[in-house]
């Protein structure tokens, strides 16, 4: 597999942003997380996830590879992690939803809520989820933040229905509806517009409860 070097590419705001917090001298410039995994996914896209290396992305934000390890142990962790704090959010909204409200309507204005809250730019959300749907790699590594909104969604159908959480309804429903919701978010992200990942959902949601009618 050929890695290509990346370690031309400029970094220089990212680089700039790090000297500006007063690092001391003979230690590495503390980098904020989420900006660091920002210029990661910029430089990733353009090479191809299978063709960086660790190495190379280290290099070419202007660290150790040791120090890099320490913000994302892999390299499947710059495009899969950050996002944990979701399945609470998740889970706090649908908790909340109405319970006059419908299944499909509930967990689409659950989903618009957690979006909504989500600090993270929607440059750096498509860029991660482009990087997924183009990568088989990242496609077979299942993240376990995406299966804990599975497991949030299939207790949330449970307990609307009020059967057990390992029921067929629940648990076929609940996956079905986290497939459509997955779904969803990888085809935003291969999209050009300026769409709205939640609306993307929300139409996906709807769509699979009104599947019958043209």
């Amino acid at each position: 597999m050929t890695e290509y070097d990346i370690t031309s590419l400029s970094t220089s705001g990212y680089c700039e942003r790090m000297e500006k917090q007063g690092a001391r001298k003979g230690r590495p410039p503390k980098a904020e997380p989420e900006a660091l995994r920002a210029q990661l996914l910029d430089l990733i896209a353009l090479v191809g996830y299978e063709n960086a290396s660790m190495g190379s992305l280290a290099e070419s934000v202007g660290m150790s590879v040791r120090t890099l390890h320490r913000y994302f142990p892999t390299k499947a962790d710059i495009v899969w992690g950050g996002i944990d704090v979701s399945i609470d959010a998740l889970t706090a909204e649908l908790n909340a939803a109405a319970g006059s409200s419908p299944i499909i309507d509930a967990v689409a204005h659950a989903i618009t809520n957690v979006f909504a809250r989500n600090a993270e730019d929607l440059k750096t959300m498509r860029a991660r989820l482009r990087l997924i749907a183009l990568s088989p790699e990242l496609r077979t590594n299942r993240s376990s933040t995406f299966e804990g909104w599975r497991h949030a969604v299939v207790h949330f159908v449970a307990t609307r229905r009020g059967e057990p959480a390992r029921a067929l309804i629940p648990v076929t429903a609940g996956a079905a509806i986290h497939m459509a919701i997955m779904e969803a978010l990888t085809w935003w992200g291969l999209q050009e517009e300026p769409l709205d990942p939640a609306d993307c959902i929300t139409r996906a949601l709807h769509g699979l409860s009104n599947i019958n009618d043209r």
